[in-house]
């Protein structure tokens, strides 16, 4: 009976400290204190950038999260021509955007980060 119960708590233990990590890995998805494109690029996110110049956005798709459950869909921030953080979502299925209640989808094409940097326009005072 006491080999059953060891088992119980390692198991349950196993459990939580995944589930913590999904959980630490999850959080790393929002969005810095400065949600800008430059905030992103001063924090070190990673990722491929899409410029949708017909819809003046720019996508920066990361990478699916390093969680222990799998999730299959990057994760996708959209930014407004001043450089603003729009909408972003953890997927590009249906999922509703984390800032508005419409999807995010990623379209465009591919940029380095002084093309995006050049493409967006500074706000107008």
């Amino acid at each position: 009976m006491k080999y059953v119960i060891r088992g119980f708590l390692v198991v349950a233990l196993a459990v939580f400290v995944a589930l913590a990590w999904d959980v630490w890995q999850l959080k790393g998805l929002r969005p810095p204190a400065d949600p800008t494109f430059e905030g992103f690029v001063k924090e070190g996110r990673r990722g491929s950038l899409l410029i949708d110049s017909a819809g003046k956005r720019l996508y920066w798709v990361a990478g699916p999260p390093g969680t222990v459950m799998p999730y299959p869909e990057p994760v996708v921030y959209e930014f407004g021509r001043t450089g603003a953080l729009v909408n972003w979502t953890p997927g590009t299925g249906d999922f509703k955007g984390m800032i508005l209640d419409a999807p995010v989808r990623r379209k465009g094409t591919p940029a380095t980060v002084e093309e995006a940097r050049g493409w967006l326009r500074p706000p107008q005072r």
